[in-house]
Parts: C-alpha cells; sequence; structure tokens
C-alpha cells in the first residue's frame, strides 16, 4: 500500500505537499512501524481479526499522517473585503455607472409625480395626522406634432397610520378636520381638509405645443431636440450652463447658478450626459451627499443634497416650528430622480417621529420613455387653464 496515495485519496481538496513534507511525513511513519512493539503472548488469533487489526493500526498511521500534514499545510489567505464607497465619491461611482447605460427613447416621455404632504389635524378632541397624495401625470411627445397631455387629480386625503385612523374613528369619522400650525401661521396655510379615500378633483389639458418647448423651464425654453444635443463632457457642459445662465440673465453668480443644473436630472437626456450632470454636480461645494436611503415609496436610493440641505417648517406642529432636512433620492442603478423635495424630520415633535417624511414628490415607477400613447381620461375635466 503506498500510504501517500491513501493519504492525497483522504484529502482530496487540498494543495498537494511539497517534496520536503512528503519526505518528512515518509519518515516519521517508517520510524513507526519498526519500532519493536513488547506484548504479552495472545491467544492464536484466526486470521480475520489479523486483518482487522492490522486494518485498523493503518488507519490510525494515516490519520496521524493527516493531522501532520494538515498542520505543516499553509493557511488559506485572508480575503480583504474593500470598505463602502461613501461621499461624494459614491455620486462618482454612480457616473460611472450610468454611464455605461444604453439610451432609451419613445414616443413620449411620461412623468408621473406624486405631490405629498403630511397634515397635523384636529377633530373634535382628537389629533392626528393624515396624508394628502396630490397626482401629476405629464405626457409630452417626441413629435412635436403630438398632443402634449397633463392630467391632475387628487388621489386621497385621509389617516396616515392605523394609529391616525383610530383616532379619527374615535372622533367620530368627520369627513372635514382642521389643521392645526403653529401659532402665527396665516389662516391660507391653515385651512381645513376634506378627507377623500378616492381619486377625486380629475382635470386635464390636452393640446399640440408648436414649439415643442420641454414643459420644464428651470433651465429656460428647451426642446427635446435641444436636450438630445446636449454634450456628455462635464467641461464642455458647465460651458453650456454658462450659456444658459448668460442668456437668461440671472442676478446671481454663475457659481450660485450651477447648482441648478441638477434640474436636467428630472429631464429626458441621455445617460451619458446624465452622467456629466452628476460628475458637475459631485464637483460642486453645495452637493452633500447623505449616503443609501429608503425612498416614501420603498425603492432603495441614493440621498443627494445639492442646493439647500436643512430648514425648519412652520405649517407641522402645534407650538414651535419643527426642524427638517431636504434631499434628492436618486435611482442607484440609472441616477434617475425617484424622489424630489423631500422633507424629513430631522427632530420629533408632537405627532413627529425623526427621519419621518414630511413632504416630498416622488416619481411613479412607470416614469420614463414609451411608444405608448395617452389616452383622454375618463371622468375627467377638460381645463382651458395650464396645470402645473
Amino acid at each position: 500500500m503506498d500510504e501517500i496515495n491513501l493519504l492525497a485519496s483522504s484529502l482530496p481538496d487540498a494543495r498537494p505537499p511539497s517534496d520536503e513534507v512528503v519526505e518528512r511525513a515518509r519518515a516519521r511513519l517508517s520510524t513507526a512501524m519498526d519500532r519493536p512493539v513488547r506484548r504479552r503472548a495472545r491467544p492464536r488469533m484466526r486470521p480475520w481479526g489479523w486483518t482487522l487489526g492490522a486494518a485498523a493500526a493503518t488507519i490510525a498511521i494515516v490519520t496521524a499522517v493527516i493531522t501532520l500534514v494538515s498542520n505543516l499545510a499553509p493557511a488559506p489567505p485572508t480575503v480583504l473585503t474593500p470598505p463602502p464607497v461613501t461621499g461624494k465619491d459614491a455620486l462618482l461611482r454612480l457616473a460611472d455607472d450610468v454611464a455605461r447605460l444604453p439610451d432609451e427613447t419613445g414616443a413620449y416621455w411620461r412623468r408621473p409625480l406624486l405631490n405629498t404632504y403630511l397634515l397635523r389635524v384636529r377633530a373634535g378632541d382628537e389629533t392626528f395626522n393624515v396624508l394628502s397624495v396630490k397626482r401629476v401625470d405629464l405626457w409630452e411627445p417626441s413629435d412635436p406634432r403630438d398632443p402634449v397631455q397633463v392630467r391632475s387629480r387628487m388621489e386621497y386625503v385621509r389617516p396616515a397610520t392605523p394609529a391616525d385612523e383610530r383616532a379619527w374613528r374615535a372622533a367620530g369619522s368627520p369627513p372635514v378636520v382642521q389643521r392645526v400650525c403653529t401659532p402665527g401661521t396665516a389662516a391660507k396655510d391653515c385651512s381645513k381638509e376634506r378627507l377623500r379615500t378616492e381619486p377625486s378633483q380629475c382635470v386635464y389639458t390636452r393640446a399640440v405645443n408648436p414649439g415643442g418647448v420641454f414643459s420644464d423651464l428651470r433651465l429656460g425654453a428647451l426642446t427635446l431636440a435641444d436636450l438630445a444635443a446636449l454634450p456628455a463632457d462635464p467641461a464642455k457642459l458647465r460651458e453650456w450652463l454658462r450659456t444658459r445662465w448668460k442668456a437668461e440673465g440671472k442676478r446671481e453668480t454663475f457659481e450660485e447658478f450651477l447648482p441648478v443644473s441638477y434640474a436636467l436630472l428630472h429631464m429626458p437626456v441621455r445617460p451619458a450626459v446624465r452622467a456629466a450632470v452628476l460628475r458637475l454636480l459631485a464637483d460642486l461645494p453645495t452637493t452633500k451627499v447623505g449616503g443609501s436611503i429608503t425612498d416614501p415609496l420603498g425603492r432603495p436610493g441614493l440621498a443627494v443634497a445639492f442646493v439647500k440641505s436643512e430648514g425648519f417648517t412652520t405649517v407641522f406642529g402645534s407650538d414651535d416650528e419643527v426642524a427638517e432636512r431636504y434631499t434628492t433620492i436618486l435611482d442607484p442603478r440609472t441616477g434617475a430622480v425617484l424622489t424630489a423635495d423631500a422633507a424629513i424630520a430631522a427632530e420629533s415633535a408632537e405627532g413627529l417621529a425623526k427621519g419621518t417624511f414630511m413632504h416630498y414628490t416622488a416619481w411613479a415607477p412607470e416614469a420614463g420613455w414609451t411608444d405608448d400613447r395617452p389616452s383622454r381620461p375618463r371622468d375627467c375635466r377638460l381645463s382651458e387653464r395650464p396645470i402645473p
């Protein structure tokens, strides 16, 4: 029997020992087998008993050699886990990923927004919170000969949590509740609210826009063709923004104007351009990256503040202003906006836990390019006035 071969078959996944290790193991095994053993006379054993005894001895020796070789074998190398990417490096890493995405297009650019507010209200002797959600759907055509359609409707106004619903029912389930605001708040900002569980107040506009100007005017009048021609190089994009700044005659300095370029993340630009915007913003001192976050709709994202990052609200709380922090939440895969203008409670107050989303604008999951075309909304009033 070749003990070393037996050893190898016993350790199929082990690294082969070196020649030096093999020779040392053979020497110890040979010494162990040649050493005389003094034993008392025993009755004559039957052949099968001797066979079992020899096998047991061989197994013991092989086990000893396995232990020896295992102790001599080098330890596996330590695997080092790289630290997580944080801060502005996370924004630059996202830009690198976005730049590799393919271009997309379609018959329409669809922008469905959920404008959501958490309100403190009173009914009878009960005080609780309600959630007010208004939805605005914009259909922007790639062909300016097609109609632009905008629909707005109130989705619901209802108790925010099961505990708030119990308080509302304890008050008699009134259909109208009174806002609770900080003393000194203007009456128009602290009006009564009618609770609604079903969509209501639906209005829409539908018309061809001869100029083909995109609806978002924060960077001036731009068409989809203008957006398609934007440079994907951060330096060239910066110069394009300088041209827009001069053309708009802004009062602020160019450095003060630059953070507004985050508006391009709300528009249908190519992934390469979106990556250039992210790189440009990462280089600005006003940009603050908060790290990973879950948005109000439960989606993972990257929290970033581009302009103002903190402040106070006077429309929540019964005796004082409530501190809040502001953030924009980006899709960690595409760099597109998931939630904009999110205000998060920076402190606890009556009926409000720190970290609660107080108001925000969330893009619904169906946002983006589509070949679908908007149908005329049913049970919805056609309006002659523009819808924001």
